[in-house]
């Protein structure tokens, strides 16, 4: 059986059979692990045509309590420090995969609309980050609507963090800030977790200068 190098390199690390893989003399459970891989990388091809993927790497499930493989992954152009993700669980003979690479093409504008919300309301902003709780399937493609995630109607597990300016809150009560935030955020119809942090001022530490925080759950 002819492989690629990266499938190699993936499938000896696995599972140790490095001769035979090299052979491309694959025993059962190694050719199962191949036609998983090789789905993921057409999963990927078809809802991301836009973006170059390459499979780094994969935790089985056996020995584990998940019944799905985690295979790690990154992406042409981009630099990361942790790894992408893609889940992959074979049902009635077919991958059901899912990943949590769309989270990169639309967390900037959330976090953009999220500031302007905020600034909208004189809120003292000095940051917005936004990640995902969830990974989606291949149903929403590199058109995914940033307004739709944001407002709930497609389920990712939004995790909002918002940053505030402690020096420009003029004494108010942090707890009142915090529920201003909140009906803000639910007039504009916004979903998911949202963390909010009071830091001493825009150039204080993120970590280290806080004065308050407070979680918010919008659903």
């Amino acid at each position: 059986m002819e492989l690629t190098k990266e499938e190699k390199n993936v499938l000896s690390g696995i599972t140790f059979h490095t001769e035979e893989i090299e052979k491309g003399e694959l025993c059962e459970a190694d050719m199962e692990l191949l036609k998983e891989m090789r789905a993921v990388a057409g999963y990927f091809k078809e809802k991301y045509p836009s973006y170059t993927f390459e499979i780094t790497g994969c935790e089985p499930k056996s020995g584990t309590v998940r019944e799905h493989n985690e295979w790690y992954y990154k992406v042409a152009g981009l630099d990361r420090a942790s790894a992408f993700i893609a889940t992959a669980e074979e049902k009635d003979g077919k991958f059901e995969i899912r990943d949590d690479f769309f989270g990169e093409i639309i967390k900037d504008e959330m976090a953009d609309e999220i500031k302007k919300i905020l600034t909208k309301n004189s809120f003292p902003v000095v940051k917005v980050t936004v990640g995902f709780w969830e990974s989606l399937g291949s149903q929403h493609g590199e058109d995914i609507s940033a307004s739709d995630v944001l407002k709930g109607v497609i389920r990712a597990g939004n995790d909002i963090k918002i940053f505030l300016d402690g020096s420009k809150l003029d004494g108010k009560k942090y707890e009142d800030v915090s529920a201003s935030v909140e009906k803000a955020l639910l007039t504009e119809k916004i979903k998911g977790d949202v963390y909010i942090v009071v830091v001493k001022d825009s150039e204080g530490d993120l970590t280290k200068d806080r004065l308050f925080s407070d979680t918010l759950y919008l659903e």
